[in-house]
């Protein structure tokens, strides 16, 4: 017999609502807190040039209680999903609507948030190092459901979470099953960290394995995915290799990236490979600043006019 996934999400966030023993509460402020950013940008894609906003991102958070709080973000976009309301250019839909409950070193959180998956989709648009994540990667993956976290500081961190699988934003799950994802990092040394996760769907099951070295000037990040469809035995594979790092502290980084994706292992020329190069200038770090790259992509068949090229102002708050 299927267990109830209600029960399933409660039993996660039961261990998390009661403060310890002797412990008394601390005092917390119940005042909401203010934060957004907005990204426009210039974009150029093979022989096509417009101005845009790729993104506008506001959220309101607070603590409920010393180990309760709640974050609420909505998000403007001039393109990507479909427009709402359909006749409208202008995209307008939820990314974070959650509660997050702490209680030592579990954490636990019910409602809408990303996914721990992969390592790219979990850094926020607000702090990547590039205009676009890699192919592979695509998106913050968000989905509705229920998440626990267990955390030793700067060692390791295990993340498993049960969400309805069919993306944010959905009222119903036709089909009546669960996603489940799974995810685990550890630090063997400091600045480096080393993991892998997995995803079950209804329909497919995804492997990611991931790494990250960040040092006071630099990064390093590697990522690896591979999707298998259970339906169509398709398996889709990709990977990037990203490098920055701040020829002028606190003012200039160079970047680079390499990415691979090859969307369906049963067609013989449809692989793509990118090679990305780009800067970031910061005016007052990731709160204000200006990103560019441009990235050429290499077909393995046909090749396309699809290289990019951005340049993106950022503002912080």
């Amino acid at each position: 017999m299927r267990s109830s996934p209600v029960l399933a999400a409660l039993s996660l966030a039961a261990p998390l609502t009661t403060p310890a023993l002797g412990q008394t509460p601390a005092a917390v402020s119940a005042a909401p807190r203010i934060s957004g950013y907005i990204q426009p940008r210039f974009q150029t894609v093979g022989d096509s040039a417009t101005f845009l906003l790729r993104r506008a991102r506001f959220a309101l958070e607070g603590s409920l209680t010393a180990w309760a709080s709640y974050r609420a973000q909505v998000e403007m976009r001039t393109n990507g999903a479909p427009a709402t309301p359909p006749a409208s250019p202008l995209t307008v839909s939820i990314t974070d609507l959650f509660v997050r409950l702490t209680h030592q070193r579990w954490t636990g959180t019910v409602g809408q948030f990303r996914v721990p998956f992969a390592l790219e989709s979990l850094l926020s648009s607000g702090m990547l190092e590039t205009t676009e994540r890699s192919r592979i990667v695509t998106a913050a993956r968000r989905d509705i459901g229920a998440e626990l976290e267990w955390r030793i500081a700067d060692r390791l961190t295990l993340q498993g979470a049960m969400v309805n699988g069919d993306g944010p934003n959905r009222a119903a799950n036709p089909d009546n099953r669960m996603a489940y994802i799974a995810r685990a990092t550890v630090t063997p040394v400091k600045g480096l960290d080393v993991g892998g996760a997995f995803a079950g769907y209804s329909d497919s099951a995804e492997v990611d394995a991931q790494a990250m070295y960040r040092t006071t000037r630099g990064v390093a990040r590697v990522e690896y995915i591979r999707d298998r469809n259970r339906r169509t035995d398709v398996h889709t594979v990709g990977w990037y290799a990203l490098a920055g790092y701040r020829v002028v502290p606190q003012l200039v980084e160079l970047l680079g990236r390499v990415e691979q994706y090859d969307p369906s292992d049963q067609v013989a020329t449809d692989r793509s490979t990118g090679y990305l190069v780009g800067l970031q200038y910061f005016i007052r770090g990731d709160d204000f600043k200006v990103m560019a790259d441009y990235e050429v992509f290499r077909e393995q068949g046909l090749q396309l006019d699809n290289n990019r090229g951005v340049v993106q102002l950022q503002v912080r708050w």
